[in-house]
């Protein structure tokens, strides 16, 4: 692929998205990278912070701190309830949040012949005016996509 951008696909709108990317790793290696929940803080361009509260098995309570151009430079906290079947599914849904109405996605570990699809599913509706709901689903469109990146990037990374 060289220099340049891996091929994405975005669909959807209004807060209901669907994102994709190829990466030429394992299954087990994409698991690796998008498992790290805590790692991500500072790394993922909107997750500034992010615990683990408590884990059961495949199921663990997340907190994280959302600052990005979509939260208009706001500080954002919620809770997410996420149920792993590793190395092919993460599944999350928002059990608490400031500004956010509801939240619930999927993350998808797909091998193919050369590595893995990477598809993320995201239904968000955020708590605001009608006048910003526009401005806030473009931005955040622009951060699936660069979400998609860097994910991309850490698993190519050895």
């Amino acid at each position: 692929m060289g220099a340049a951008a891996p091929a994405q696909q975005l669909s959807g709108r209004q807060g209901h998205y669907s994102v994709e990317i190829q990466v030429p790793v394992s299954a087990q290696r994409a698991w690796a990278v998008l498992s790290r929940y805590e790692a991500m803080a500072g790394v993922m361009p909107d997750i500034r912070r992010a615990r683990v509260v408590r884990r059961r098995g495949h199921q663990l309570e997340l907190a994280h701190t959302y600052q990005a151009p979509y939260t208009f430079g706001l500080p954002i906290q919620a809770r997410l309830l996420l149920e792993e079947t590793p190395p092919l599914q993460l599944r999350y849904r928002l059990l608490s949040g400031e500004r956010i109405r509801s939240l619930e996605g999927r993350w998808s570990i797909t091998p193919n012949g050369s590595g893995i699809t990477l598809q993320h599913q995201i239904q968000i509706d955020p708590e605001l005016p009608a006048v910003l709901r526009p401005l806030y689903f473009e931005l955040s469109e622009a951060n699936l996509l660069q979400s998609m990146r860097v994910l991309r990037q850490l698993m190519l990374q050895r």
